[in-house]
């Protein structure tokens, strides 16, 4: 062994004792500890408390919910709203519309969409990445809450679109901002958007008097006929209002309280339905106050319908004569001042007329005119005395 060697060995073996006591010291190991301390606070607050960024919360449902359980959902945000959709015996009920039936496959298929949403990776966490997405607590686009009974079993607040079906979102109660596989309108805030659209249906089978004004047809033995008269009705008219009565559709619900400026009181048209059974349906329509509306009343409906021209056409100007196919067609109107047409075959003077028209081998019209001759002047003789 070299002599230096030997002579540093010492030295070294000082060195690393040296060092191993002050890494063992109290105060290191308690620096030691508070850098521990500090990293695990950072990861913590990194994974936003439950919106956990881990890879085992990737594919894991968004909400746990049953969607059997739940009997009522309530939207708001947005211009209109809020709507709540409850689950009453006859099937779901928009609540805020004197619990008009609601569209039940519609309603149906939103539980399915919630009850099958996927965390995918995440957007943001942060605060400000909430309200650059209208997903914060206070400024949001929707927030659909699930209730079962009369406690929530769900909250999701849903924001911008990034593209076509898809929705920023985030579970209320967490931090972190999702690229969700759903689009704004399937939560619609609108009332119109969820009602049952098939409310006034009638199957035509069912249908077996229909009467307004001064007429009314009867179906006896299966044979349509028109009350005070022998003659059949046509059958193209009586089957055209047969269907538009069993698919009476209309534009909107206007609640179940009667309003003056509906002016049911003075309805424009009333028609009245004998259905199988003994059953009756009257249908009251007047025009709304105002506006361009019509107002239908249905006698076994509490509720008051909003309709348009079109969901009356074919309706409005029934008569006796147009069920028997009789009304005579309207005649066309010349007014006074219009001459009568003249048939193309006819000779019609052009201008210049009364001017011999151009036969073969007569003179062009653009021939030059020939000339004439001015025949001298005629000399008048005296007058003789006779002729004084």
């Amino acid at each position: 062994m070299d002599a230096n060697d030997t002579l540093k060995t010492p030295e070294s073996t000082l060195g690393s004792r040296a060092w191993t006591q002050a890494l063992t010291s109290p105060l290191m190991l308690g620096l030691l500890a508070l850098l521990g301390v500090q990293i695990l606070a950072a990861i913590g607050l990194s994974l936003g408390g439950r919106g956990s960024l881990t890879p085992t919360s990737i594919d894991s449902p968004l909400m746990a919910f049953d969607s059997k359980s739940v009997t009522a959902i309530r939207i708001e945000g947005g211009s209109e709203g809020p709507v709540t959709l409850a689950k009453a015996d006859q099937g779901w009920v928009i609540a805020d519309l004197a619990d008009f039936p609601a569209d039940g496959a519609k309603v149906d298929q939103l539980l399915e969409k919630l009850a099958g949403l996927k965390r995918p990776l995440p957007v943001a966490t942060s605060p400000e990445a909430q309200r650059r997405h209208k997903v914060a607590d206070e400024g949001f686009e929707r927030r659909v809450t699930l209730e079962a009974g009369d406690k929530p079993v769900a909250t999701l607040i849903l924001g911008d679109s990034p593209g076509f079906r898809r929705t920023f979102a985030r579970p209320a109660g967490e931090s972190v901002v999702y690229d969700l596989d759903l689009a704004l309108f399937d939560a619609s805030n609108r009332q119109d958007d969820w009602l049952a659209r098939d409310n006034l249906r009638l199957g035509q089978e069912t249908i077996e008097r229909i009467g307004s004004g001064d007429w009314a047809l009867v179906k006896a033995d299966g044979n349509w006929g028109l009350e005070g008269s022998d003659q059949a009705p046509d059958e193209a008219a009586v089957n055209g209002l047969l269907n538009r009565l069993a698919s009476l559709s209309f534009r909107g619900v206007l609640g179940s309280e009667d309003k003056p400026e509906y002016n049911q009181s003075a309805p424009m048209l009333e028609i009245a339905l004998g259905l199988a059974g003994g059953t009756e349906r009257q249908y009251r329509i007047s025009q709304a106050q105002d506006g361009e509306d019509l107002v239908l009343k249905v006698s076994d409906r509490p509720w008051y319908y909003k309709l348009s021209e079109l969901d009356l056409e074919g309706l409005k100007d029934l008569s006796r004569d147009k069920l028997l196919g009789t009304e005579p067609a309207e005649a066309e109107v010349v007014p006074a001042d219009t001459e009568p047409a003249v048939p193309e075959d006819s000779a019609t003077p052009a201008e210049g007329a009364g001017e011999p028209t151009a036969e073969a081998g007569s003179v062009p019209s653009d021939a030059p005119e020939p000339t004439v001759e001015a025949e001298p002047p005629v000399e008048e003789s005296p007058a003789t005395p006779q002729d004084q």
